[in-house]
């Protein structure tokens, strides 16, 4: 009787083991439900990262720094790698502005961002990507929770899926979006990140983060990058995409308040000019808009009508506006396709 006893027990207890293993292991909507709970209860955070965007002609990697404090404060630093140069995008009570401290250049607008168009880098993109996605898929890689998710970012239609890498405690490890064939082309990897960090009083505050950034200044031709003129002179920068159905017209030099301007004009299936000149105003104030990532830097997207739209940004000391009918992803590729070209 006893011989028979002794298997029956141990088959229970192997049974209990295995079912107390199931039972422990969180399903995918437990997950998710921390994971909201998280991102409700957080009071900020800081984050370092860095972002590599493989979706122009040449990979760009920028060193990203964030800081969010609750419920609307953000300050994101991008530094270009290749370019050494770093803009900040700040929200705050006065608004978002694009600030390129090394030129003293600021942009001002009224903006839903980051909730309108929440980039990549942002903790709450990447939360809100896999609590929003009903048809998640969730697995575990050393111990970290890994999410497919679908991508929806309105600058690059390309980007369809992205998978993101969190630890035990929600932190962000690394993501990164896909296109329709699941290349990456857009990645990041964060090397810190805290929770609910002590700001100081003006961490948000415009002139501190315009003034108090230690930035360098444009680099010269002996520094391996170019040199900055000193007059409104430069030379033509003639974009090297142009959209089907589109032809160029005419280059048309300008003076405007003393200053040289050139228009470069396009007509079909799209119509739009581009403007090129010389920055002289040091801020300038949009009544609507949102940063974008081009890149190579940070532009101002705004939609002045229906149809017509509005895209600046800056490069080598040149202001490019960018204003038609285009749709939002053939302006960003219209404006990455001036980076690297000379001047004619």
């Amino acid at each position: 009787m006893k011989r028979a006893v002794y298997p029956l027990l141990m088959v229970l207890l192997v049974l209990t083991l295995l079912l107390g293993g199931c039972f422990g292991q969180k399903s995918p909507e437990d997950v998710v439900s921390d994971l909201s709970g998280t991102l409700d209860k957080m009071t900020g955070y800081k984050s370092q990262a860095v972002l590599t965007m493989q979706t122009g002609a040449t990979p760009m990697e920028y060193d990203v720094e964030v800081w969010y404090e609750k419920p609307a404060n953000y300050r994101v630093a991008l530094t270009s790698k290749q370019r050494g140069i770093t803009q900040i995008i700040l929200r705050n009570d006065e608004g978002v502005f694009v600030l390129t401290p090394h030129l003293k250049k600021s942009f001002r607008f009224q903006s839903g961002w980051p909730e309108n168009n929440g980039p990549l880098y942002l903790y709450e993109t990447l939360a809100r990507s896999i609590i929003d996605d009903a048809d998640r898929q969730m697995s575990m890689d050393d111990k970290q929770y890994v999410f497919e998710v679908k991508a929806n970012y309105s600058g690059n239609r390309s980007l369809t899926r992205q998978k993101i890498w969190l630890t035990e405690d929600f932190k962000p490890t690394y993501a990164e979006i896909m296109d329709a064939s699941m290349n990456p082309l857009v990645k990041i990897s964060f090397t810190e990140f805290v929770f609910n960090p002590t700001f100081e009083k003006d961490a948000f505050d415009k002139d501190r983060n315009m003034n108090a950034s230690s930035l360098s200044a444009i680099p010269t031709l002996a520094q391996g990058g170019f040199t900055e003129q000193p007059s409104s002179q430069f030379g033509v920068i003639v974009p090297t995409y142009m959209p089907e159905g589109v032809q160029q017209g005419d280059i048309e030099p300008v003076i405007r308040d003393g200053e040289r301007t050139v228009v470069l004009t396009y007509s079909g299936a799209y119509n739009y000019k581009l403007i090129e000149q010389r920055p002289t105003a040091a801020t300038v104030s949009y009544e609507q808009g949102m940063p974008i990532d081009l890149g190579f830097t940070i532009g101002v997207l705004a939609q002045s009508s229906f149809n017509q739209r509005h895209l600046t940004w800056e490069l080598d000391g040149v202001e490019f506006t960018l204003t038609g009918d285009l749709p939002e992803e053939e302006m960003v590729k219209v404006a990455q396709s001036t980076y690297g070209v000379g001047g004619k």
